[in-house]
């Protein structure tokens, strides 16, 4: 099945380049940077071999509609769009930590949980829960990175106190994550879904917090069919993934967590397909509009036109 996998562009007046999980990130001018998000898949720390096709497209659409939505509320470090896969943003500097929020018992804090873990990254979670189950109320459980690329948990007395982030703006970025994602519960009901937990990602330009990543993509937050969901937990069914904790699901049922020096199986072609109209299915009910997938034929000469075109502007 198609899909764009990596990409090798020379941008006018390119200044670094990195390639991660999914997103290959140009550096332009030192100050700007420009994302194009491919349709690589990565679970458990490790890139699949197999891509889901239009997952790039989606996970760029999803997220310059939260942009726009938002560019009143929160401020961030998005420029434009300039292409269906491709972010134009400003360089930040990134503070060193992931601000998760949470308010559903699944994936690792319910791995967590089923084992007798009550404390995540300082918070303490009530007695009594089951698989998907709501939270009182969301809670914030940040992670930072470690050298060996892995989340690790922290608490927000010791983000401030290691100097992580200064005081006042770790005050800023809890109510920043705290509203988007109130605003995403909205958002995420309006089109028949209930938003599990939400990753965000924050910096500094000019002495100033804004947000720095992906907002409420469906690789960025889980995300649960809303119809039945109640009905479904009274009796104690399994809930509908509509993000890529099906992926990850599927591969666990293959014996593969990420364990070290374990090869990931490779995905059904079903496994692919289902992935791919899953991705598509999020974009729809949370942007509300039907999904135009792109031409692959000509995909890499449209970005690198589309994106000249943008820098050609600033």
């Amino acid at each position: 099945m198609k899909g764009l996998y990596q990409t090798n562009f020379q941008f006018p007046r390119q200044t670094a380049f990195h390639r991660g999980k999914v997103r290959d990130i140009y550096e332009i001018d030192h100050d700007y940077l420009v994302l194009v998000t491919t349709d690589r898949i990565s679970a458990y720390d490790v890139v699949l071999s197999e891509t889901i096709p239009y997952k790039g497209q989606v996970l760029t659409g999803v997220s310059d509609f939260m942009f726009q939505t938002f560019q009143r509320e929160v401020p961030s470090a998005w420029i434009s769009t300039p292409d269906p896969n491709v972010l134009l943003m400003r360089k930040a500097r990134i503070y060193p930590v992931e601000v998760i929020v949470r308010r559903c018992l699944v994936g690792y804090v319910w791995r967590l949980y089923r084992t007798g873990g009550r404390l995540i990254s300082g918070v303490r979670l009530p007695e009594g829960l089951i698989e998907n189950d709501l939270l009182p109320e969301p809670i914030i459980t940040p992670t930072t990175k470690s050298v060996i690329g892995h989340d690790v948990e922290i608490t927000e007395r010791e983000i401030v106190e290691s100097g992580l982030v200064p005081r006042a703006h770790w005050e800023e970025i809890r109510s920043y994550a705290l509203h988007l994602f109130k605003r995403g519960i909205e958002i995420a009901e309006k089109g028949g879904m209930l938003l599990c937990d939400a990753k965000y990602e924050f910096g500094e330009i000019d002495g100033k917090v804004v947000l720095a990543d992906e907002v409420h993509t469906p690789d960025s937050a889980r995300y649960l069919k809303l119809e039945g969901y109640y009905e479904r937990q009274a009796r104690q069914d399994p809930q509908i993934h509509l993000t890529k904790e099906y992926v990850r699901e599927w591969l666990m049922r293959q014996g593969f967590q990420g364990q070290p020096n374990a090869t990931p199986p490779p995905l059904d072609v079903e496994v692919i397909r289902e992935a791919r109209d899953r991705y598509v299915d999020v974009y729809q009910r949370l942007t509300g509009k039907p999904f135009q997938p792109r031409d692959y034929t000509t995909i890499e000469q449209d970005i690198q036109r589309n994106v000249e075109a943008a820098l050609a502007q600033l």
